[in-house]
């Protein structure tokens, strides 16, 4: 009897026991539950605020860092040093970096330069490149900008966006190839040359049929559209027994009217053939003097860089 009440209280015991540190993992639970909360998040909110909002969380909001940004106002919070919704436990220290608002920069003045050279200037000033708007333009270069916007000068947060206007050149008018087999050569020219059109090589070929001088075969044909820059090659009759085509010598004399080195091209075109007799860079006021053989009526070519400055006839 003895045993059996010895063995029923030690039961109550174990029971007790058992009971007693369930109790007390649910209680610390409990506590434990009641002593963390979930990190908010702080960025892009003003410091004031976000101190009210740590403060009633039991969270010790500390300044770690100001920095300048161009994404966020001046006074609000840039980042925290504990993510956002992670199980912080309350009076955790959580340091924030606040940003100072963009650093002010000079719009730099970027107008009749080439837009490769604009985004440059742009990007070193701390700006960033806008909306890109082409136009044609009379009087404005091939890519140069016309005009921006925000206007240079002015004081702005960095990281901004500068907006260009810039040129396409003048307006290309373009043209239907007219037929030039048959026709004197040097009335070709001067019909192209009326219109704004250029050739660009000519060449000699025998034919028993035309007269010398005569077109014979062009690039494009008839018919093709072409603007000023389209290249045009044109082959003209020759007859070795004529005796209008002997060989002659032209003096060619050119002086550079640029204020900086400038690459000239001179390029002679008669019924010898077209050919190119100088190529060189010419310094500002240097004047340019060449000889040429030729055959027949001639028409000299002047280029500096890739742009036809000057056009001269020399007649048989």
């Amino acid at each position: 009897m003895e045993k059996v009440k010895f063995s029923y209280i030690l039961k109550l015991m174990v029971i007790g026991f058992i009971l007693m540190i369930a109790a007390a993992t649910t209680i610390n639970r409990v506590i434990s539950a009641m002593s963390t909360i979930s990190m908010p998040d702080l960025t892009g909110i003003k410091l004031d605020r976000a101190q009210k909002i740590a403060a009633r969380m039991k969270i010790d909001l500390k300044v770690e860092d100001t920095i300048n940004s161009p994404i966020y106002e001046s006074g609000a919070v840039i980042a925290q040093d504990i993510q956002a919704r992670a199980e912080i436990k309350k009076g955790r220290t959580v340091y924030v970096v606040v940003s100072k608002g963009s650093r002010l920069v000079l719009i730099p003045d970027v107008t009749n330069i080439p837009r490769a050279d604009a985004i440059v200037l742009i990007k070193n000033a701390g700006l960033l490149e806008g909306f890109d708007t082409i136009i044609s333009s009379p009087v404005i270069k091939d890519t140069n900008v016309i005009s921006q916007s925000p206007d240079p000068g002015q004081e702005v947060p960095a990281g901004i966006r500068i907006n260009l206007l810039r040129s396409s050149g003048p307006r290309v008018r373009e043209y239907m190839m007219p037929r030039l087999t048959g026709r004197d050569t040097f009335e070709v020219f001067s019909i192209l040359k009326s219109i704004g059109l250029h050739i660009e090589t000519l060449s000699a070929g025998d034919s028993s049929t035309a007269a010398s001088g005569t077109i014979i075969s062009q690039s494009p044909l008839a018919g093709y559209m072409v603007d000023e820059k389209t290249p045009i090659s044109l082959t003209a009759s020759i007859n070795e027994n004529d005796a209008r085509l002997k060989k002659r010598i032209i003096n060619i004399s050119y002086t550079s009217q640029t204020v900086t080195p400038q690459l000239i091209r001179i390029n002679v075109l008669s019924l010898k053939g077209s050919e190119s007799v100088y190529n060189e860079v010419v310094q500002p006021g240097d004047p340019v003097n060449v000889t040429a053989v030729v055959r027949g009526q001639a028409v000299v070519q002047i280029y500096g860089g890739t742009e036809l400055i000057k056009e001269m006839e020399f007649p048989n």
